[in-house]
């Protein structure tokens, strides 16, 4: 075999076997911490009884789902926020607010303060528990 040819090869080989290693993640799916632009619910409550807070949130597109609420914080803060899942890269859809419910259960009597991630920092809630 001439010598141009085995190296010819050699790199088409070698080519077609690492570009199996270069498998790149899908960046169109991803999940995205999402800011809470309205959150309302109680300003009391009883140990051991929920209290629910509707959070309003909007996607950056009309393709993005509630993916789930991150809770955070012990003791009397906690920091809740929303995460939207994304599957598409382009999506033609306009963003529309959506809405959530986040409940807290307090097991213990004191005042709580809610922080749910905004745009600009936190929107905080107080719930005072007897």
């Amino acid at each position: 075999m001439a010598p141009f040819l085995k190296n010819y090869l050699l790199a088409a080989l070698a080519l077609g076997t690492t570009s199996c290693f270069n498998v790149v993640p899908d960046a169109c799916n991803a999940t995205l911490l999402t800011p809470v632009s309205q959150a309302s619910g109680p300003k009391t409550g009883a140990v051991n009884r929920p209290a629910v807070f509707t959070l309003t949130y909007t996607p950056t597109s009309g393709c993005g789902t509630l993916g789930n609420l991150v809770e955070q914080g012990t003791g009397n803060v906690r920091t809740v926020s929303v995460n939207v899942n994304y599957a598409d890269c382009s999506c033609a859809v306009p963003a529309t607010a959506g809405q959530t419910t986040y409940t807290f259960q307090p097991t213990q009597a004191g005042t709580y303060y809610l922080r749910f991630v905004s745009s600009s920092s936190y929107l905080v809630d107080t719930l005072v528990v007897q």
